[in-house]
């Protein structure tokens, strides 16, 4: 039994008991892990605002025979601007959702970490839907469900598409805001990421229907 702290995402919470919540979150030094949040709902409690849905913080955290138990956070960034606008924050609770879907327990993946929290950043700035694209893309290839620029999807991918998922997977963020597409690439972009997810997951995302909504 120990004490340790780690820096992670709110991907998920759910209520349990009276005043207590778990919490998925998505950590830099362990991956995806169940948090249990003891008292939170409660009005007097001094940690709910730091543990909030999307926060980035740093979690102290209690390691018993169980999954850990938070002790006290601290909050990194709320990213204030994607929770504050409806298009901004259906984006980025789809983002959540695919980390949460596609990754396993206890997996420590920096690589994926810096992807969430560049994606992140970036929408609360530019919020355009290829950095989301790029985003299921990169998570994707990262966790080796597929990769667009080789095997056997490349073959079945030809001219502008094909030449964007290659982009999308290989190119720095920087370079990825400066990507146009058109309507009807946007769509097919979509259509053929949906494809790729939903047969990892075996099943749909929830935040489809509300992307849809935003286009």
């Amino acid at each position: 039994m120990h004490g340790f702290k780690t820096e992670g995402i709110i991907l998920k919470r759910r209520n349990l008991a009276e005043a207590d919540r778990i919490l998925t979150v998505f950590s830099l030094q362990k991956g995806k892990i169940s948090v249990l949040a003891k008292g939170v709902r409660r009005i007097t409690s001094r940690r709910a605002g730091n543990v909030e849905l999307l926060n980035r913080s740093i979690l102290y955290l209690y390691q018993g025979k169980g999954m850990p138990i938070l002790t006290e956070a601290t909050t990194l960034d709320t990213y204030s601007k994607l929770k504050e606008n409806l298009t901004l924050s259906t984006y980025a609770y789809h983002i959540l959702e695919l980390v949460d879907k596609l990754t396993a327990e206890n997996q420590e993946n920096r690589i994926l970490y810096g992807y969430l929290m560049e994606v992140l950043q970036r929408l609360a700035k530019n919020a355009r839907q290829i950095l989301v694209r790029a985003f299921e893309v990169k998570i994707l290839t990262n966790l080796g469900f597929a990769s667009f620029t080789e095997g056997v999807i490349v073959r079945h991918l030809r001219g502008v598409i094909g030449s964007l998922l290659k982009q999308l997977e290989t190119a720095s963020w920087g370079e990825i805001e400066k990507i146009e597409v058109n309507e009807k690439e946007a769509m097919e972009l979509e259509k053929i990421l949906r494809y790729h997810v939903e047969r990892v997951i075996e099943g749909s995302l929830k935040s489809r229907k509300f992307l849809k909504w935003t286009r």
